[in-house]
């Protein structure tokens, strides 16, 4: 029979806990293939452990099969198998996710998820979007929503764009080749070869044509006059180049953005209420720090 010592998961289910709606769906399917000898096995065994419980058992040590476990059972069976359980198959499901139950529990008790960092950072993760995931963050105001814009304005306005024409030449002793093909575009006499070599760049961000020729050479480009072929040095070697146009910057409006700039404002709401979360949790604990020698 197959056991699942899985960490809770990362979001409750309906009524449910997130615990127990993840161990209930992998019980469930890892069940549905157990042969029929294992489930009168595993039923009998429970039989006698559901003798045992007494009303005085600790709440941390009650298994309960509650309403919406039994719901979840055969919702996570219909969703399955394409068909409705019959009540002998409910069982066998519940005393398997019973069992489930114990298993976990025992193996928390006992240690199992310490010294592993695979686990640990498993269940971290698991506990992070469980946090997340009941952190909701209002719609911002207009003001708000300014602040944040003014403050992120990289990441939101439109930069300044460049259209032009390039034609690699050779690495930096390239100089004189340059300007004799130059003269040869001047009178269009350059050969077809050159032509096939030229690349087009159309409204590219100015930071995105800083990265491949270097500032400089952008700087240089920008002053060109416009619509004239120009011999120009970069860190690879020559080039020629013929500035097309040139859109200035702009400063975007809150209309403009209005979805990404709400988005990334609640995201970072929620990441604030997150931390601020576990910061509250944290308070039950005593944190000792070794100083370094």
């Amino acid at each position: 029979m197959t056991i699942d010592t899985s960490p809770p998961a990362e979001v409750p289910t309906g009524g449910l806990k997130a615990t127990t709606a993840q161990r209930l769906k992998q019980t469930v399917r890892s069940i549905l293939g157990e042969p029929l000898l294992h489930f009168l096995v595993l039923g009998a065994l429970l039989f006698v452990l559901n003798a045992v419980i007494s009303p005085e058992v600790p709440k941390e040590r009650l298994i309960e099969v509650t309403p919406d476990v039994r719901r979840f059972i055969v919702e996570t069976f219909v969703s399955e198998r394409q068909r409705d359980p019959t009540p002998e198959e409910v069982e066998r499901l519940i005393d398997g996710w019973i069992m489930n139950e114990i298993t976990y529990r025992e193996s928390l008790a006992q240690g199992l998820d310490k010294g592993d960092d695979m686990i640990r950072e498993r269940v971290m993760q698991k506990m992070r979007l469980l946090i997340f995931s009941n952190i909701t963050a209002e719609n911002p105001t207009d003001a708000q929503l300014t602040e944040w814009l003014d403050a992120h304005r990289a990441q939101f306005d439109v930069p300044e764009q460049l259209s032009f024409f390039e034609v690699p030449v050779g690495g930096p002793e390239s100089q004189a080749e340059a300007e004799d093909i130059l003269r040869q575009i001047e009178t269009g006499s350059e050969p077809e070869s050159i032509r096939l070599r030229a690349h087009t760049f159309v409204q590219r961000p100015r930071g995105s044509v800083e990265l491949v020729f270097g500032k400089d050479f952008v700087a240089k480009l920008t002053a060109l006059p416009l619509h004239k072929w120009q011999a120009l040095p970069s860190p690879e070697g020559w080039h020629l180049v013929r500035l097309e146009k040139v859109v200035p910057s702009r400063a975007v409006t809150i209309d403009e953005v209005r979805g990404p700039l709400v988005g990334d404002w609640q995201q970072e709401r929620g990441r604030e209420r997150a931390v601020q979360t576990v910061q509250d949790m944290g308070k039950s604990y005593v944190v000792k720090r070794s100083d370094l020698p």
